[in-house]
């Protein structure tokens, strides 16, 4: 039985490719929650609060208890007779979901990211090959569509936040390699997508400067300065300040 779950965009589970279909946004929330905690014990005042926040029922427990019933149905309908029974644990304190092998995306993701920034320095293709496919996983921001509280959100900031640190680093890669202008129309994109992000706008910069365009380069500059000083009350950082007045004194080296 090869069952796979991501995370990474929209609750999905797949069965030998095919999707599984879990119905009900508590049994969604559930079920990510355990596949956050990997295999260890996610407590059920954790559960209760992220899945009823500040209006849990009366008895609690057994709500609880009957959301993970309907869970424990919908995955062995899909999954198998006795695949939740074996993988689904009650534990005195909560509950955990015990996977075999790299069936989550996100732990995946994660997996390749580290080896492509551990191939950097030696093999830069090798490590953008890797990159690749660590963001192919992609469909989507994380968890998305996925209810629950404080655990659900800190994960899917964390798990974008990452995605967005493997972004600068493909984009690095690329402008090691001499290829700034092949780089520009995904920065635009990303800026455009991300307006406070300073290390896209920097790299926006230098793409637009290496190929020729120095005066696009400093409106990427002014572009960001605005929405900072605008939205935070900020300056853009001195690294990023200082990659523009190496663009206005049209040094090579910026």
């Amino acid at each position: 039985m090869v069952v796979r779950f991501n995370l990474l965009g929209p609750l999905e589970v797949r069965v030998h490719g095919r999707p599984a279909h879990i119905r009900g946004g508590r049994q969604r929330t559930l079920l990510v929650l355990l596949l956050l905690g990997e295999g260890t014990s996610v407590s059920k005042e954790q559960l209760i609060d992220e899945i009823w926040g500040d209006d849990p029922p009366g008895q609690a427990g057994n709500a609880l208890q009957a959301v993970v019933t309907r869970l424990r149905r919908s995955l062995d309908t899909w999954c198998g007779a006795g695949f939740a029974r074996e993988r689904l644990v009650s534990e005195p304190s909560g509950y955990s979901l015990r996977l075999d092998g790299p069936v989550i995306d996100f732990r995946e993701f994660e997996s390749l990211y580290d080896e492509a920034r551990r191939l950097m320095a030696g093999d830069p293709a090798r490590s953008g090959a890797v990159l690749e496919e660590a963001l192919g996983l992609w469909r989507g921001p994380a968890l998305h569509g996925v209810g629950g509280g404080v655990l659900c959100r800190s994960a899917a900031i964390r798990l974008d936040e990452k995605r967005l640190l493997a972004l600068e680093d493909k984009v690095e890669l690329e402008h090691r390699g001499g290829r700034y202008a092949d780089t520009v129309a995904e920065l635009h994109r990303l800026t455009m997508l991300y307006p406070l992000h300073e290390r896209f706008s920097e790299q926006l910069m230098v793409a637009l400067y290496r190929s020729g365009r120095p005066a696009e380069a400093l409106d990427a500059y002014h572009r960001l300065r605005t929405v900072l000083h605008g939205e935070l009350g900020l300056e853009p950082t001195p690294a990023v300040q200082s990659r523009m007045r190496a663009i206005r004194r049209h040094d090579m080296a910026a």
